[in-house]
């Protein structure tokens, strides 16, 4: 692997890292991690650039201002963004003197407590919603992973670590489901992926066979050719149903 592939895989590893951690991060931290690289100018000011345009915190570092683009929402979109900020000026709100107590008595497993708190701060679902707007999934999608994590975390506010504040906390937990979201679907996308490529890899297969042996080909043939196993032939061929034709198994 060149320099700039390892730079920039050392650089994605750090950005996952940092969403895990709420984007918090620290410049020793930061360093840390390219210590190895021996980063010139220009690929310290990436970093970050980076850092900034994933709205990641880096505690000791002074980060270029990136200017926020507005995202182009869909049809879809613009009557939920409607909607939802319509249902939120009928939320509760508790007055910002009340919300250390409130906290302290969710974090006590205090049942009413922790349905007050979650309500105050769904309204702060949205914002952080809309950061990942355009990686893979619709906003209604994301305000609904980001409410499951809003809820979780009001849920084990007793569990936080004892330097993380409340909200702090309660941020992670929205994020942290909303990425948890965004990597799944990025998963079933790639699995995707791969199974289109061995269908097609298959039908090639079967067409080269055919012409080749001039019949249809088994499956064990198929097996032998594509150095597959055949339960995993078969499971191809019951994706790809009555499009592709073979002979009989032997």
């Amino acid at each position: 692997m060149d320099e700039q592939a390892r730079f920039r895989t050392a650089l994605a590893a750090l950005g996952a890292g940092a969403e895990k951690r709420g984007r918090k991060l620290t410049r020793e931290e930061v360093q840390a991690f390219f210590q190895e690289m021996g980063l010139n100018e220009e690929q310290r000011a990436l970093v970050g650039a980076y850092l900034a345009s994933r709205g990641i915190r880096a505690e000791g570092m002074e980060l270029p201002e990136v200017p926020r683009q507005e995202p182009v929402w869909t049809e879809e979109e613009q009557i939920f963004l409607k909607q939802y900020q319509k249902d939120m000026r009928t939320v509760a709100r508790q007055p910002e003197e009340a919300l250390p107590a409130l906290a302290d008595l969710a974090a006590d497993g205090d049942g009413p407590a922790k349905r007050c708190l979650t309500e105050h701060c769904m309204e702060r679902v949205l914002p952080i919603a809309r950061e990942y707007a355009g990686q893979g999934l619709l906003l209604p999608d994301l305000v609904q992973e980001g409410s499951l994590g809003l809820m979780i975390g009001v849920d084990t506010l007793g569990l936080r670590e004892e330097e993380t504040s409340w909200e702090d906390h309660v941020e992670q937990e929205i994020r942290r489901a909303i990425q948890g979201a965004l990597d799944e679907q990025a998963g079933s996308e790639d699995t995707g992926r791969r199974i289109a490529e061995k269908l097609n890899r298959l039908a090639d297969s079967i067409t080269q066979l055919t012409e080749d042996l001039g019949r249809q080909v088994t499956p064990e043939e198929l097996s032998l050719y594509l150095d597959m196993p055949l339960e995993e032939l078969d499971d191809l061929l019951r994706i790809a149903g009555e499009n592709i034709e073979m002979a009989e198994r032997k």
